[in-house]
């Protein structure tokens, strides 16, 4: 192994007590219903957002439910969670649907009916439970494929695919629509159907969405909306050449105006995933398609994820290897340079987990201190045979980091389906999936929780700052600084300064725009803290 897994045997990985369980077979339950669907997210603060569609009978059907774990695991809207909503014309079955959270922590739900006319609403809530938006939720409209992008002044777009093709909307803090009337995403021919949207310089938005061919094929495109939905780039940039499917959520992340998807496509009659990169004036560096994640033509590459951490040279992604039967599975690791589109692991990636062990990702990528984090699930994933999930962690070589390779976090013998994972916050990350125990098919939630040696400098240091801050930034540590480095919520740069071992920091933000940032803070060995401050 290499030198940095010297670091990691310091390191224990364990799960956390409290309403959390070591007992990996039993996990945390999220709700006492049994749930047809559900998502989950986490926010800056350890809590974990699970949204979930209950089944309730006619002439109801399916009603929409919300729980919040907090950082400890205990459930803050009680055994079942709240109603979001019953009011919804539902059938039997869900549709697509989406929940973001926002710089404040904020989530929003974005679903559509499936009992008639399809009608689509947003919910938005604070972290405690209360309805920040119309308590019955705002009716957007109807169509498909409800798409929220929160922005950093409060407001947020909204995007659909309606029965005239994909349209958007802004709304502001109170849900009211500010545009006159709601904007198309469009090409010269041809419906389209969203798929991801980021905030950009200026106010702008970069929108990759569908071009829709047949059934649900399509193909990947991008554009540049200004902050009253015109278009900026005289046409539309096409991403891919090959088939991708709108009723698929492909990852995308961003380094300041730059924008990466990743994805995979059909295309002379095999899967392979790509990395994309899109410049803020429409231009795509790496060409059509993109950067391939392994050139060799032998396997399938599928179901890719990506990840980017601010300030790292480069992206992230993982993917799911198939024979050309699809009846072989396996997990491979590749690393981009951001700038190049350069693959750091030779041109056929690094295997993590060989085909035939039926070992692949599921859920997020994350990364933590710019190293892959995920969930395997291992097991047939048929929907009746068992599996169970498992922990991994790379170093920046993609070998494993932790000596055991894979820490269990759920292994009940039953299959698990809805596998979400969040982002990791004070060393935590917590996996929700869903899966039958015996009592029919509920939520269950387990923690990760890793605790390096060399970080207890920074783990036991206390820090005095006012926040929120107006003119200046002043904090205290009881450690010695070495480096701060502060970042605003498009990942860009805004202060970077190295210190001599100083124990005080002042940073004057007077001219800088109000919003949220987050501060990296590095201690003389080399260990690391973010801190997130509110301007005002």
């Amino acid at each position: 192994m290499k030198t940095i897994i010297t670091l990691f045997t310091l390191l224990t990985v364990f799960v956390a007590q409290a309403q959390w369980t070591t007992e990996t077979d039993v996990n945390t339950l999220v709700a006492e219903s049994e749930a047809l669907d559900m998502q989950a997210k986490g926010t800056s603060d350890g809590m974990t957002y699970v949204v979930f569609w209950k089944n309730f009978g006619e002439p109801v059907n399916i009603e929409l439910r919300m729980q919040i774990l907090d950082a400890d695991g205990n459930q803050i809207l009680g055994a079942d969670g709240m109603l979001v909503s019953d009011q919804i014309p539902m059938g039997t079955f869900t549709v697509l649907w989406n929940m973001v959270v926002d710089a404040d922590d904020n989530l929003y739900i974005g679903v559509t009916g499936t009992g008639g006319g399809d009608p689509a609403y947003v919910f938005k809530f604070d972290s405690d439970g209360n309805a920040m938006w119309d308590s019955n939720g705002v009716n957007v409209g109807s169509g498909n494929k409800v798409t929220i992008l929160p922005l950093s002044d409060g407001d947020a777009i909204v995007s659909w695919l309606a029965s005239t093709g994909t349209v958007m909307q802004k709304y502001d803090e109170t849900g009211t629509a500010v545009w006159p009337s709601t904007m198309p995403i469009e090409l010269e021919s041809g419906f389209t159907a969203p798929a991801n949207f980021f905030e950009i310089g200026d106010g702008d938005i970069v929108a990759v969405f569908h071009s829709l061919l047949s059934g649900v094929n399509t193909n990947l495109y991008a554009q540049r909306y200004d902050s009253d939905g015109n278009p900026v780039w005289t046409n539309a940039t096409q991403l891919a050449e090959g088939s991708t499917v709108f009723n698929r959520n492909y990852t995308g992340v961003q380094d300041g105006d730059v924008v990466y998807m990743g994805y995979f496509s059909a295309a002379n009659n095999r899967f392979d995933s790509y990395l994309q990169r899109i410049n803020p004036d429409g231009t795509i560096p790496w060409g059509i398609n993109g950067v391939d994640f392994d050139v060799e033509q032998t396997d399938y590459e599928m179901n890719t994820e990506v990840a980017f951490q601010s300030g790292s040279q480069y992206v992230w992604a993982v993917s799911t290897f198939t024979n050309s039967t699809q009846d072989q599975r396996g997990e491979f690791v590749q690393k981009f340079d951001k700038e190049t589109g350069a693959r750091q692991f030779t041109d056929n990636a690094k295997e993590v987990f060989p085909l035939g062990s039926e070992k692949v990702h599921a859920g997020s990528l994350q990364l933590k201190n710019d190293s892959p984090l995920f969930l395997n699930k291992e097991g047939a994933d048929n929907g009746a045979t068992p599996t169970t999930l498992n922990a991994v962690y790379l170093d920046e070589n993609g070998d494993f980091a932790w000596s055991e390779e894979t820490m269990p976090i759920a292994t009940f013998s039953a299959n698990k389906g809805r596998v979400q994972y969040t982002m990791p916050v004070n060393n935590q990350s917590v996996a929700v999936f869903k899966e039958d125990k015996g009592e029919g098919e509920k939520i269950y939630a387990q923690n990760v929780v890793d605790e390096e040696l060399s970080v207890d400098e920074f783990s036991n240091a206390s820090f005095t700052y006012a926040n929120p801050v107006q003119n200046e930034i002043t904090l205290n540590s009881t450690v010695a600084i070495e480096q701060a480095a502060i970042y605003n919520m498009l990942g860009q740069q805004v202060f970077n300064k190295t210190y001599n071992g100083t124990t005080q920091i002042n940073i004057d933000v007077q001219s800088w725009t109000p919003g949220v940032y987050i501060m990296q803070l590095k201690a003389d060995n080399g260990t690391s803290k973010s801190i997130k401050l509110i301007k005002k």
